[in-house]
């Protein structure tokens, strides 16, 4: 949670009375989920419980603001994950994933339900930048946890490619070792519903997912230094396509500023609009 959003700062000011509740046991297949205490501190948002009131719903959190006009603010008491998003902006779409209506919610909530109108009317006419397409990296650690209380094999092959399950077998410590090794250097294919480790990637030690790797491969064609790898590697992860080395290095400069990568966009770098470009990360170095 963050409660110096503005979404608890005004119109209306949110008074948050914390209580301390029982931590849910399925967090703690979730990565972090180990670390978590006995219990969590929660603001109440409604009056009725389940069943007397709809369950309610979360979004995916792994990749859920990896562009730059997303922003998850607050998770809620749910049956997935800690991390899971119950409020949160994406473009001119606001999630309120709590399901009480304004008469079930406490007095507090009900500030905060007017502030979050109030907020994503700023953002009226401003459609999402990306659109999902497949899972963020961040999923590969949590079917490694999983694996602690499962080996089996059905769950093995949906998850893991031929090669990565005959070289870790059952050895959960084996698959986190090899997937934290390997993390900067993941694709996730469409196709297979899997993620695989970028060979061609690997051979620069360069994250897909950094400034510095579109860098290297433009400067790479401008050196003519392995420029059919350097190619292919711009191709796969950019929605560029045929261009020479001065032309890559006029599309990076041009675009520099507003150059954001997406996992659950495709694995792509992709280029903000100008009027989007100061509303968080664009630019983004991890």
């Amino acid at each position: 949670m963050v409660p110096t959003h503005e979404i608890f700062q005004k119109p209306l000011k949110v008074n948050f009375r914390w209580e301390e509740r029982p931590t849910p046991e399925n967090y703690r297949h979730w990565p972090g989920g180990e670390k978590l205490g006995k219990t969590i501190k929660v603001w109440k948002v409604q009056t009725k419980k389940f069943p007397a009131i709809d369950r309610g719903l979360v979004s995916d959190p792994y990749g859920f603001d990896d562009s730059p006009d997303a922003e998850a603010i607050a998770s809620g008491l749910n049956s997935k994950g800690p991390k899971s998003v119950t409020l949160g902006r994406h473009g001119n779409y606001f999630l309120w994933g709590f399901s009480a209506s304004p008469r079930d919610m406490t007095t507090d909530a009900r500030l905060c339900f007017v502030n979050c109108v109030c907020y994503i009317k700023k953002f009226d006419g401003q459609p999402p930048l990306v659109r999902k397409t497949g899972q963020s990296r961040q999923w590969v650690m949590f079917y490694v946890n999983y694996l602690n209380s499962t080996t089996n094999e059905k769950f093995l092959d949906q998850v893991f490619t031929k090669e990565v399950r005959q070289r870790c077998g059952k050895d959960a410590q084996k698959y986190r070792q090899y997937y934290e090794e390997n993390m900067e250097y993941l694709r996730y294919s469409p196709s297979l519903r899997k993620f695989l480790v970028d060979e061609d990637l690997k051979t620069l030690g360069l994250s897909n997912r950094r400034i510095e790797f579109l860098d290297r491969c433009v400067g790479m064609l401008e050196k003519d230094d392995r420029p059919e790898l350097a190619q292919r590697l711009l191709t796969r992860y950019t929605t560029e396509t045929d261009k020479d080395a001065v032309s890559w290095r006029a599309w990076l400069e041009s675009s520099r500023p507003r150059l954001f990568f997406s996992d659950v966009g495709g694995f792509k770098w992709k280029v903000a609009p100008p009027t989007t470009a100061s509303v968080t990360r664009v630019g983004l170095s991890r």
